[in-house]
């Protein structure tokens, strides 16, 4: 029995260690912030930066490059399909559509007057990807009747306002 004893000794000691170390591993970690903008100096100011938004830019930039390279994505056409068919669903007409994003393209292809849309509003952080889109909307013969706006902004401040 002495010796289920000193086992039992052993294995509480090792739990209580273990224990202690992930108490101290979590409040070391919960000292800092992955979301938010540290100073220079190591203090950290109240500004959420949870995305790097000039990074995110750059990689748009570099989408529309590869997205001049290939024409058709059927992945992308497969989710416009759906969403279209969702929008038909809805009782709710929205004649105002504001697309994030350079998919306008597959969009603009597919849309054959689907859900009511009259207007298109394609906005991208990245000047290279809106510029695209319109020089291939001004190629594009589908869609006469819808009207198409360009906007280089950001998610965050959407340049439209609710009804």
């Amino acid at each position: 029995m002495g010796g289920f004893n000193n086992l039992f000794h052993t294995f509480s000691l090792l739990t209580r260690t273990q224990r202690n170390s992930l108490r101290s591993i979590s409040l070391s970690s919960s000292s800092r912030s992955f979301c938010t903008d540290n100073g220079a100096d190591g203090l950290q100011n109240s500004r959420v930066k949870i995305f790097d938004r000039d990074l995110k830019r750059k990689q748009r930039d570099r989408a529309t490059w590869l997205m001049g390279q290939t024409q058709n994505d059927s992945f992308v056409d497969a989710v416009v399909e759906n969403v279209l068919d969702r929008l038909e669903d809805c009782k709710k007409l929205f004649p105002t559509t504001l697309c994030l994003g350079g998919s306008i393209l597959p969009i603009r292809r597919l849309l054959r007057g689907r859900g009511g849309i009259e207007k298109l509003i394609m906005m991208d952080t990245s000047y290279d990807m809106v510029k695209l889109c319109k020089d291939a909307e001004l190629d594009d013969a589908h869609n006469e009747k819808i009207e198409t706006s360009f906007i280089v902004g950001d998610e965050e401040f959407l340049p439209v306002k609710e009804k």
